[in-house]
């Protein structure tokens, strides 16, 4: 049994999958001291039996969240999570077929950190206290070990040093009720959406309702909707007399350093950062961290 989540309806789990992501890129690259480019290939909900076959035989990180006792864990191609390990080590990426005892050693302390790492911007995302933790590193050889009715499985790829980097990230679909799921469903029903952006000063025509019936209280009644957006490279303050003075050639210093990135507002909200490129003698925005659905909305409120 494998189904894809619907981001629309469970919000919750893609601010839960890209903050896996940021979070493991900015681990990963620490460790290894390597360029990594990791973004959400896939985010499905599937048995234990489907967990287990799309990495049989491969490594199988076991791991829990101690908090609330639920099971958690990673998978990787064996000659990838080697290749990580001896990067990690000051190596030169050298892969291996199997993990002996010395490289299982370097295994498990990499993806300690990398499940550490979780904890604090998960407690700061959700407001609730989380302990990702590492028991053992074994051959993903039988699916008897995944015995929840559901899993959560969130699929990874991306680039290390330019080379290509997959890995899957799961745990037991209990963890949802700790994501704040009802509330974020609540702002998805009931005329939530309608308040937060009317709030926002964005207003729309919603269809007629059909038969005599109600309004139906979905997004999909504003996804045709106009919304401006603007790109902000950073801004300044400037006394009046200095604003009269500017001309041609004067420069204007922003108070924003030039390695940080560039910011996508809706309403002066900021709801993406990325960097500023060039398609066919245009600007355009390379999008690089996105927030969720439900925390967009939300930013229209504020």
């Amino acid at each position: 049994m494998k189904e894809a989540v619907n981001f629309i309806s469970s919000p919750h789990l893609e601010k839960f999958a890209n903050l896996v992501s940021s979070t493991f890129a900015s681990s990963l690259s620490a460790i290894s001291s390597r360029s990594v480019d990791l973004s959400v290939d896939e985010v499905n909900k599937c048995d234990g039996e489907t967990l287990f076959s799309d990495y049989e035989n491969e490594t199988y990180v076991v791991s829990k969240e101690d908090v609330g006792d639920y099971e958690t864990g990673l998978f990787f191609r064996t000659r990838d999570i080697t290749k990580l390990a001896d990067f990690m080590l000051a190596g030169d990426g050298e892969s291996k077929d199997e993990i002996d005892d010395d490289t299982k050693d370097a295994v498990q302390e990499m993806t300690s950190q990398l499940l550490s790492g979780l904890n604090v911007p998960f407690e700061e995302a959700f407001g609730k206290k989380f302990s990702f933790k590492c028991d053992d590193i074994i051959k993903n050889s039988s699916a008897s070990a995944f015995n929840a009715a559901e899993y959560i499985s969130i699929d990874l790829a991306g680039t290390i040093d330019g080379e290509e980097l997959k890995f899957r990230f799961f745990c037991d679909s209990n963890l949802e009720s700790k994501l704040g799921a009802e509330e974020d469903d609540n702002l998805l029903t009931d005329g939530g959406i309608e308040a937060l952006l009317g709030n926002a000063g964005i207003s729309f025509d919603p269809e007629p309702a059909q038969n005599g019936g109600s309004t139906p209280k979905n997004l999909d009644l504003l996804l045709d909707i106009d919304i401006p957006i603007s790109v902000r490279m950073g801004s300044a303050k400037l006394f009046l007399k200095d604003i009269l003075g500017l001309g041609p050639g004067n420069i204007v210093e922003l108070e924003q350093n030039a390695d940080d990135p560039i910011e996508l507002a809706i309403n002066d909200k900021v709801i993406a950062r990325g960097e500023v490129v060039i398609v066919d003698g245009y600007f355009g925005f390379r999008i690089k961290e996105i927030v969720s659905k439900a925390e967009r909305i939300r930013k229209l409120k504020d």
